[in-house]
């Protein structure tokens, strides 16, 4: 029976990869379900795991993994730590960002979100948590600090 394990691991696997997301995202999905069915586990990805956004403010929507969504059946704190905070991934076109954060939300601004995080204050060396306004910035390819919130 034992020989039968690696063949049923494998045969799991295409069940991520026929959803119509992008190859990053799917690699980091295909990653996270690695990990969790090396612990022996069975990967559930929450409906709203994944979530459109407009951060780039183009006509393609961005996207967004939120681990706190994601649970691993023997180990279901596996992609968040207590106090610290769970991954948030950012796509925008070819670019992937990773975040640590407690929570998130997007708001409107003109023609994109800004998307605002609570980043825990031990993380940052800082002794409270901390909330930050993010935006996407072409030139620098990464998110930036909006202004104040109107």
């Amino acid at each position: 029976m034992i020989r039968f394990a690696p063949v049923l691991a494998v045969l799991a696997a295409p069940a991520l990869a026929e959803t119509p997301y992008p190859p990053a995202l799917q690699g980091l999905l295909d990653y996270h379900w690695s990990a969790c069915t090396g612990q022996g586990g069975t990967l559930t990805i929450g409906p709203d795991a994944v979530q459109e956004a407009h951060l780039s403010g183009g006509d393609t929507p961005d996207l967004l993994l939120d681990s706190a969504r994601l649970s691993c059946s023997n180990a279901p704190h596996m992609f968040c730590a207590d106090g610290i905070g769970c991954e948030l991934t950012v796509f925008v076109d070819q670019n992937e960002l990773s975040l640590v954060v407690l929570d998130w939300s997007l708001e409107p601004d003109d023609d994109r979100q800004v998307l605002v995080v609570t980043k825990a204050g031990q993380l940052m060396n800082l002794p409270e948590d901390a909330t930050f306004r993010l935006v996407w910035d072409r030139a620098a390819e990464s998110l930036v600090p909006a202004g104040p919130a109107p």
